[in-house]
């Protein structure tokens, strides 16, 4: 394969899935837009989590929401809680790896806070023990999947949303993720604010 077939599929297998997510997510994205804004309203906040790509699929959307998207308007109150290295490392040396985000969310979580998971195998343990922390808090769930949804989807309750990216691929699950992400911010944003400040 050459320097130029790779390109060409890389693209072309992104843009079938940026398709296929605008097709069959629309309206689950609508749903997730409107619990977050709903939950910012009434003085909760939007905690995120994941793991590498994921990880910083996250805190993009959270810089995005407390700094601005595509216009300026207040910052809304939203957390990483992969960003503090100290603290993560502190929880992983105490209690172990798996715990890094569940510690985290029984600590400062309540609600109507909503925990937002991204996984694109659905598999990382320190997710899914956050889950399983966000609904002992009695936290609602936006989980951003892939494939089969894997571990994380079958944890997920009526209270929930599951936003699956339909691709065994990694390169096109992550980067329509971080697509869904910035759309969903716009989205909160118009939904809060309304279409121009």
């Amino acid at each position: 394969m050459t320097p130029n077939d790779i390109i060409v599929e890389q693209i072309g297998l992104s843009l079938e899935t940026f398709q296929m997510a605008a097709e069959t997510l629309s309206e689950i994205l609508i749903q997730a837009s409107e619990i977050a804004s709903d939950c910012l309203v009434n003085d909760g906040k939007l905690v995120v989590a994941g793991m590498g790509a994921s990880a910083a699929s996250g805190s993009n959307f959270v810089a995005k929401l407390q700094s601005q998207f595509e216009r300026d308007r207040p910052g809304l109150p939203a957390l990483s809680l992969s960003t503090d290295g100290i603290v993560t490392s502190a929880i992983a040396h105490e209690f172990g790896p798996g715990e890094i985000y569940a510690r985290q969310i029984r600590s400062i979580c309540h609600n109507p806070d909503i925990f937002i998971a991204i996984s694109s195998s659905g598999k990382s343990p320190a997710v899914i023990k956050a889950i399983q922390a966000a609904h002992d808090q009695g936290i609602s769930v936006i989980a951003f999947t892939g494939n089969n949804g894997g571990d994380v989807a079958t944890l997920l309750d009526e209270n929930d949303i599951e936003l699956r990216v339909d691709s065994d691929r990694l390169s096109c699950i992550q980067l329509t993720h971080h697509m869904l992400l910035n759309t969903l911010v716009e989205l909160i944003e118009n939904q809060i604010f309304g279409h121009e400040l």
